[in-house]
C-alpha cells in the first residue's frame, strides 16, 4: 500500500531588499515615528485626580451587589454559587432566613478585594434573573493605607466604598 504524500508549496520569499534591510523592522519603526510625531502636535495628558477619562461600558472593576431596580430589595438569595466558583476564595457568605419566611438572605457577605483577581466568574455563576445580584462595577480606585480596608462588607457592597479625597497640589 503506497502512502500518498501531499506537498505544500513553499511560501514566496520576500524581495531581496526586505531580506537584507530588515523591512519589517523599518515598517515598525515608521509606525512608531508616526505616532510620536502625532503626540508632539496634540499632547495627551490628563491631570489624574482632577480630570478622569471616561470608562468604557464593558470595563470590569470590582464586584459589588445590586438591589432590585423596581422594589429596592436585595437580590442576593444566599445560594453560595459565587463563593463556590471563586478561584481565589475571596468571597465569604453567611446566611439567615428571609424575614418574609421564604428563602434566605445574606447576613454576612464579604469580599476581600486584596485577594480578588477581578475575573468575573462570580457574576457568571449568579442564578438570579433577570439581573444578577452581583456585578462588576466601574470602581477602580482601590488604594488604601491599611489591609483591613480591602475587605468590603454588606453595606459597602451595596453602596460602594467611600471615595478617598487626595490633597491638591499647589
Amino acid at each position: 500500500m503506497a502512502i500518498k504524500v501531499k506537498r505544500t508549496p513553499r511560501p514566496e520569499r520576500p524581495p531581496l531588499w526586505k531580506r537584507l534591510v530588515l523591512g519589517e523592522l523599518i515598517e515598525g519603526l515608521m509606525v512608531t515615528l508616526v505616532h510620536n510625531f502625532r503626540a508632539l502636535r496634540e499632547p495627551f495628558t490628563v491631570q489624574y485626580p482632577d480630570e478622569q477619562l471616561p470608562l468604557e461600558p464593558r470595563y470590569r472593576g470590582v464586584p459589588r451587589l445590586r438591589s432590585h431596580p423596581e422594589t429596592g430589595e436585595e437580590l442576593c438569595i444566599s445560594c453560595h454559587q459565587c463563593e463556590r466558583i471563586c478561584p481565589d476564595r475571596c468571597i465569604h457568605i453567611e446566611d439567615e432566613p428571609h424575614p418574609s419566611g421564604r428563602g434566605k438572605r445574606p447576613r454576612v457577605f464579604t469580599i476581600d478585594y486584596e485577594r480578588c483577581c477581578l475575573c468575573g466568574l462570580c457574576v457568571e455563576a449568579c442564578p438570579t434573573k433577570p439581573v444578577t445580584s452581583i456585578y462588576m462595577s466601574h470602581d477602580f480606585e482601590l488604594a488604601r493605607y491599611r489591609r483591613d480596608e480591602f475587605k468590603a462588607d454588606l453595606r459597602e457592597l451595596y453602596f460602594g466604598k467611600d471615595k478617598v479625597v487626595y490633597g491638591r497640589r499647589s
